[in-house]
């Protein structure tokens, strides 16, 4: 598997997820697991069904974060320019089309979440803004049709 680059937040939020899950959820689970066999025919015991089930949905989460972390690489340092868009900066742009203005982070795939403004450098947003500068415009097809972006400031965040 390739390296997965991480900025240091996305790191040390997903030790933070695999703690929760490893030291509190699975073990709460487990109880859960013990508690519902002891009424009776496990095969027919819904809570014993359902707290399996969970235990399962948590065993694949923790092992995914356990992948992603054996795999990540993490960036301490940056020699990019800060002119232009780069993995781990701030860049707020205005949709010519609809006037608004927004603000995106260049993050990895895995830590991307556009509700929150985290958007992936592989999504077509990212991979139109990367290595561009302020005033430049990318234009990005999306299920709505093409929007034209212009990019307004860049910030390089801390590390």
């Amino acid at each position: 598997m390739e390296k997965i680059l991480l900025t240091r937040a996305g790191y040390e939020n997903l030790l933070q997820e695999l703690d929760l899950l490893s030291q509190v959820e699975r073990p709460q689970i487990v109880q859960e697991l013990q508690e519902a066999a002891h009424g009776g025919r496990l095969e027919k015991n819904p809570d014993y069904q359902s707290a399996l089930a969970q235990r399962q949905k948590v065993d694949r989460r923790i092992r995914h974060i356990q992948q992603i972390l054996a795999n990540a690489e993490v960036l301490v340092g940056s020699n990019v320019n800060p002119t232009r868009v780069g993995f781990n900066c701030r860049v707020r742009v205005r949709n010519l089309g609809a006037g608004q203005e927004k603000e995106f982070k260049i993050v990895s795939a895995v830590e991307a979440d556009a509700a929150r403004g985290l958007i992936s450098k592989t999504a077509p947003l990212g991979r139109a803004l990367l290595g561009r500068g302020p005033g430049e415009r990318v234009t990005v097809k999306t299920p709505g049709g093409f929007r034209t972006y212009q990019i307004l400031t860049i910030e390089m965040e801390e590390l």
